[in-house]
């Protein structure tokens, strides 16, 4: 009879352990990255870099350009800004604009790696709020060791250089995976069960005596 006791007492302390482990693993979960942008385009200047202009005539000119983050470290799960565009315009007219882009996260915390977010971009600008553009982003979540960025303004509309001074924010969430408290629980009751049974089965073998 004591070592049946003994196995419950065993087995209720292996559960608040368990229970325990699991609320603290659902902590927050430091995380450092940064990104980067590659427009690609024809019939522009500056294509596979992260600026580019298009060039119209009567000396119009727009240039889209984006702007990463440098490493930068937070505690997930947290919103951040995954990077800036802005649009320059040079002239009196209109300029269309089109092409691909790519948003590329690096992270070096908790896990080395890199993923990214594909892109397209189009629409028309000017130096007036008259022009406007969307960059719409086929890929929306990526997953680095465990941790997942997801971009929530999709589709982003690109504003003219007359308003905010042409910065549109990519806007993302950051969120990492963790151990399921539940899990652990289930399986420390499993134990308790187990338990409980050898007991029962003790009891009734002696009472048979």
């Amino acid at each position: 009879m004591a070592s049946i006791l003994k196995t419950t007492i065993l087995g209720a302390l292996l559960l608040a352990v368990m229970v325990g482990f699991g609320s603290s693993e659902a902590k927050a979960d430091p995380v450092t990255f940064s990104t980067s942008g590659t427009f690609t385009c024809a019939g522009c200047a500056g294509s596979g870099t992260n600026s580019v202009t298009f060039i119209g005539g009567m000396g119009n000119a727009l240039m889209i350009t984006f702007t990463g983050l440098s490493s930068t470290s937070l505690n997930t799960p947290t919103g951040s800004s995954f990077g800036n565009f802005q649009t320059f315009f040079s002239g009196n007219g209109v300029i269309g604009a089109t092409g691909t882009f790519t948003l590329t996260v690096t992270q070096t915390v908790p896990t080395a790696g890199s993923d990214s977010f594909s892109a397209t971009f189009s629409g028309t600008f000017s130096a007036s709020n008259s022009g406007s553009g969307i960059v719409n982003f086929t890929v929306t979540s990526v997953t680095i060791g465990g941790t997942t960025y997801a971009i929530t303004n999709n589709p982003l509309n690109l504003v003219p250089p007359a308003s905010n001074n042409g910065v549109t924010t990519v806007q993302g969430l950051i969120t990492s995976e963790v151990p399921e408290p539940a899990t652990m629980v289930l399986l420390g009751t499993g134990l308790l069960g187990i338990a409980g049974a050898m007991r029962k089965r003790f009891q009734s073998g002696t009472s048979g005596d």
